[in-house]
């Protein structure tokens, strides 16, 4: 929901860029063809063009409003993530951004999502409507052959149009100025124009907010009749006598409002462009102002990458925000926030087994089983992640009751075990939705004591969550050989750079040991594909900690 928002944002920017550019340099254009394409082609690169995700080495003032926005509509920086801008402080972290459940009431992606919806419903009824008309129109009136298109004579004060291979003529239309008024609506069907508007009614409706879709669709059908008015001229029609049957028929009603009609456009425009010198072809060349426009929207729309300083990488379970240099992905944030507070509640870093502990277990196939109970086997890993919220919430909320009748303590544990060949795309997803879990029963805990105090919600709720890595099941240990998908990047203070890709875990070694060699400080990026198992990611961390050891003791 949130990341359908957060495309629809950067599909509204795009199309903006878009539509200024174009009518600043190329609506006043006679070059027709030329600006139709440009349209449809424009408007289907900004829908395409948000979901084409690239990275850059560092963040810039350019990318930090679109990161900010897709915090606000996706929720997936929790508050870790912005203590070191906003509090010192770790146990005060939570407070900087609260969260809120996605399928809450209350949240306002899901009151903007319902209102999105409404509007997108009642765009499409009225492009149904409009379908529904016209199909009334053919049902009651004569249809008769008129060579591969078919012509509809209407009603009388009926407007004339054309609509996929079918023209409709009005009564008048047909008995007064038949060859002029059918050669131009011939002209739409002829260059396809239904498909166009087809195109753009569907963008409407995605898009029924945005003010630049209906302008684009505007100036598209005045490109239509431009387009048509051209080709009536060329097959000889007198153009005084045609543009005198243009300001005869320009008051009309638009009752079909996906047609391409005779009196869409405005009467002095297409006046004006049927009088106007041609547009030079050299005109084209202004086509590559959109190579940069689009190559700075790319730049807008990329992600930081994730970067980890040696030394988090050496204790990546110790969380020292004022310290680090560089902030480590998603993913580790969170294994870092459940040790920070696993360690605060007094928790043992050793496996438990008792009564106490629930056991969260995912395997090589990204399943998941709570204690003896099994997730769903489908393969969308949402269906999986609403399993471990709901149970993991019943659980520890009866447990919680459970302890408070008997005067006792509450200090449930669960113990997550990952299998080696898990990706990195579910565990992120299965360690946010642990964290939901919690902080929405620590709410529930908050609003009957009064408080939100963390220290109070710590001691009475705490979150003792155990990471723990399995050493054999679906894979040992990551051939040192084989080349796998992962990028590591090494980058030092004074600019030195190198980057690794494909390389294996023997190769990585030497590697790492050639550029570190009398470098004070290190830092290191690693870049993971979603697919890529947790298997890989621990072998190349341990190489890379192992590289660091060895240097500390020379």
């Amino acid at each position: 929901m949130g990341a359908f928002l957060f495309y629809l944002f950067k599909a509204t920017l795009c199309l903006t860029v878009f539509y200024l550019l174009f009518r600043l340099c190329f609506r006043s254009d006679t070059l027709f063809r030329t600006n139709r394409l440009l349209l449809l082609g424009g408007t289907w690169v900004c829908m395409v063009l948000p979901g084409v995700q690239g990275t850059i080495s560092q963040d810039t003032p350019w990318q930090r409003p679109m990161v900010w926005v897709e915090t606000w509509l996706t929720e997936e920086r929790q508050a870790e993530t912005l203590q070191t801008e906003s509090r010192p402080d770790p146990s005060a972290s939570v407070q900087v951004l609260p969260s809120v459940r996605k399928d809450s009431p209350a949240n306002p992606i899901r009151w903007v999502f319902t209102l999105y919806g409404i509007g997108a419903g009642i765009t499409l009824l009225s492009f149904l409507l409009s379908l529904w008309r016209m199909r009334s129109l053919l049902r009651h009136c004569p249809v008769r052959e008129y060579g591969c298109y078919r012509l509809v004579i209407g009603w009388q004060k009926e407007v004339s149009f054309s609509w996929g291979r079918t023209i409709v003529l009005s009564q008048d239309d047909y008995a007064h100025h038949r060859e002029a008024v059918l050669l131009h609506e011939r002209m739409h069907l002829r260059y396809l124009h239904t498909w166009d508007l087809v195109w753009m009614e569907t963008l409407g409706v995605l898009h029924w907010f945005n003010p630049t879709v209906w302008l684009l669709m505007r100036d598209l059908r005045e490109i239509h009749e431009f387009e048509a008015d051209r080709g009536v001229l060329l097959h000889g029609i007198d153009a005084t006598q045609y543009q005198l049957l243009l300001v005869k028929k320009s008051v009309g009603t638009r009752l079909y409002s996906m047609a391409s009609g005779f009196g869409h456009s405005k009467l002095k425009k297409r006046i004006n462009m049927m009088l106007k010198k041609r547009t030079s072809k050299w005109a084209r060349l202004k086509l590559l102002l959109f190579v940069p426009v689009a190559a700075g929207t790319l730049y807008a729309f990329a992600r930081p990458e994730v970067k980890r300083t040696a030394d988090s990488l050496m204790k990546p379970q110790v969380s020292e925000p004022a310290k680090a240099a560089t902030s480590p992905d998603e993913r580790e944030l969170l294994e870092q926030y459940f040790a920070r507070k696993y360690q605060e509640g007094g928790g043992d870093a050793l496996p438990y087994n008792d009564r106490t502990t629930y056991e969260l277990f995912v395997n090589y196939q990204n399943q998941v089983m709570l204690d003896e109970e099994m997730g769903p086997k489908a393969d969308d890993l949402s269906l999986r992640a609403d399993f471990v919220k709901h149970a993991l919430s019943d659980r520890l909320r009866q447990d919680y009751q459970k302890a408070q009748q008997a005067g006792e303590p509450f200090r449930k544990r669960l113990q997550l075990r990952y299998d080696r060949g898990s990706t990195t795309e579910a565990m992120h997803l299965y360690l946010q939705t642990v964290k939901e879990v919690y902080a929405e029963l620590r709410r529930e805990v908050g609003t009957e004591l009064g408080t939100t105090d963390e220290a109070t919600l710590d001691k009475e709720f705490p979150i003792l969550v155990n990471c723990i890595v399995p050493q054999k099941f679906y894979k040992a240990k990551t051939d040192s050989l084989a080349p796998m998908s992962v990028e590591v990047t090494f980058l030092t203070s004074s600019g030195q750079k190198k980057v690794l890709k494909d390389i294996s875990l023997r190769e990585l070694r030497k590697e790492a040991e050639t550029f570190m060699e009398g470098k004070q400080e290190v830092t290191v990026s690693l870049r993971v594909d979603r697919e890529t198992p947790m298997g890989a990611v621990i072998d190349v961390k341990a190489v890379l900690r192992e590289v660091y050891a060895l240097r500390s003791t020379l």
